[in-house]
């Protein structure tokens, strides 16, 4: 491919940023939420910790999936390579390589290995002076240096079963030809709705969703005593479990890449994008009942972050409201899909 000149831009998800920002170096500019809707990876997974250890919520079921870049007609070549010399072989014939890290090892982050998520993706775009690579994480306004050592400890990272890096690359061709999105765009919703609807596997789409529920209710139990933690700062501090629990969970619909809502508002703005493009109203209805849904998950989210530590909050009443609103947002985002899947 011809190699044309990157440029670092900040982004909503770490994956679909990524995708856009190589895309746009290849001539190709595309808009973030389409590729996230394209790319078919949206729905909803829960991953249990044992113990005290927060559980894991994700607002997505599949990581990296390419959808996308084979629905735009763009090759990509997956590779492990497990040096840093190898990851600089594969720079040589790209504008940039899609990088899988764990997030908590990447020291820029601040988070010094204590909290972990090794499904995290970044663009590495050069070599600067042999022993360090230019990063370009979407979280970010403005590329980062790391070393080559840390990034190695990212891209290696065992911290986040079933989330490990397991050092993937991605290098992206040239796209072939410039698909329309109201021929592409009602495949992927197809896919959106068998993969959330039925996923095949309770822990993930709505099944996933209701193991949440279950699973809330019992963290009064099951979250329990002090545990090891970081604060907003990246500062080691000490933290009782449920608290733990429920930042996490705040974080994770609000923070941690999703651009708020746990992607909700995304593939509202993809559907919207959609019904613009095959004049077709009957998308408009399902991506205003996404966007409801999304502002259900903010609401939580916010309101974890800014309650769960709070001397003499009653954590019960929290706990009550992920139950309450994960509930809710079953019915909404069920509604939503069973509409979508009758287009």
């Amino acid at each position: 491919m011809s190699v044309g000149r990157y440029v670092h831009r900040r982004g909503i998800h770490c994956e679909s940023a990524c995708q856009c920002n190589i895309l746009a170096a290849a001539g190709y500019d595309v808009d973030e939420d389409v590729v996230f809707g394209l790319d078919g990876s949206f729905g909803f997974s829960f991953f249990p910790s044992p113990g005290s250890d927060p559980d894991i919520v994700v607002g997505k079921q599949t990581i990296m999936p390419l959808r996308a870049a084979r629905l735009m007609g763009v090759k990509v070549d997956g590779h492990a390579p497990k040096s840093g010399k190898g990851l600089m072989a594969l720079l040589q014939s790209a504008p940039a390589v899609i990088t899988r890290v764990d997030l908590g090892q990447l020291p820029y982050w601040g988070l010094e290995g204590r909290s972990s998520f090794g499904g995290y993706f970044v663009n590495v775009v050069r070599v600067v002076d042999g022993n360090r690579f230019e990063v370009s994480d979407p979280a970010f306004d403005s590329p980062v240096v790391v070393a080559a050592t840390d990034l190695q400890a990212a891209r290696s990272s065992r911290n986040s079963p079933p989330l490990s890096p397991d050092w993937k690359v991605y290098i992206f061709g040239t796209h072939r030809t410039i698909p329309e999105l109201r021929l592409v765009g009602p495949v992927a919703v197809r896919n959106l709705c068998r993969d959330v609807l039925k996923p095949g596997n309770r822990n993930m789409g709505i099944p996933g969703m209701k193991q949440l529920q279950a699973a809330a209710s019992a963290w009064p139990r099951s979250k329990r005593g002090e545990v090891d933690d970081v604060d907003a700062e990246g500062r080691a501090v000490r933290s009782d479990a449920l608290v733990r629990q429920l930042l996490h969970l705040g974080d994770q619909i609000e923070t941690f890449g999703t651009g708020g809502g746990l992607f909700r508002p995304m593939i509202g703005r993809f559907l919207t994008a959609l019904a613009l493009a095959s004049n077709d109203s009957r998308y408009a209805d399902p991506a205003e009942l996404f966007v409801k849904s999304g502002t259900l998950w903010q609401n939580l989210g916010r309101t974890l972050l800014a309650r769960a530590t709070v001397p003499g909050a009653d954590r019960s009443q929290l706990v009550e409201a992920v139950v309450d609103t994960v509930g809710s947002v079953v019915d909404i985002e069920k509604r939503a899909l069973r509409a979508l899947g009758d287009l």
